[in-house]
């Protein structure tokens, strides 16, 4: 075991260009982790990345409240078509001792004010960094992991309940800018986008 290789140095070219960009998220969202070369899974369904959740208080030496992975052939594997996903499995008890040593209170779930909507891949990294920044200035924000169609989006953007939805495209971002809907009245605005969250709380009232 001792001499046995590394996974994260047999990636192909484009796995690590994924891990890379999950642990760049990672680094966005400023929630820390510790790569561990040598974590594996029990079940063989799971695709690139497999993760451990750990937390520091109330559990001692056995941190770990749950894990899981990617999976992006699952689906298929039953028959349905394919589809990305991930899950995971959290220990119910350690995940209760470990609220109550951090006096944690689990908020009521609320609807997403606010749909991120990227028109393809060259804009889903800046759609990741808005909702990031919506969500730091106390807005419920969704996006698309899917890389489904801008009409899918829409659509999602109504499941949600969403009161606006900012759409990215190519154009609107070599401008700096994005394009605001109004979901009730489908007014439509052009923001810059490094002033996005603030002009999107008083667009909500806030």
């Amino acid at each position: 075991m001792l001499q046995a290789p590394l996974l994260r140095d047999e990636l192909c070219s484009s796995c690590a260009e994924h891990y890379a960009t999950v642990k760049r998220h990672l680094g966005e969202l400023d929630i820390p982790f510790v790569e561990d070369p040598s974590l594996v899974r029990g079940l063989d369904y799971y695709t690139r990345t497999v993760f451990e959740i750990q937390v520091d208080a109330g559990l001692g030496s056995q941190n770990a409240i749950g894990g899981g992975g990617r999976y992006d052939r699952l689906m298929e594997a039953y028959g349905g078509p394919p589809t990305a996903g991930l899950g995971f499995a959290l220990g119910f008890e350690r995940t209760l001792l470990a609220m109550q040593a951090a006096g944690a209170t689990v908020p009521a779930p609320a609807r997403a004010e606010v749909f991120v909507a990227a028109v393809d891949d060259s804009t889903r990294d800046m759609a990741f960094s808005i909702t990031s920044a919506l969500r730091d200035a106390g807005i419920a924000a969704e996006m698309d992991h899917q890389a489904r169609s801008l009409k899918s989006q829409f659509k999602a953007a109504d499941r949600f309940g969403a009161d606006l939805v900012v759409i990215i495209g190519p154009d609107e971002l070599a401008q700096g800018e994005a394009t605001v809907r109004n979901m009730g009245t489908k007014e439509e605005i052009r923001l810059p986008l490094a002033e996005m969250a603030a002009r999107v709380s008083g667009m909500l009232a806030r």
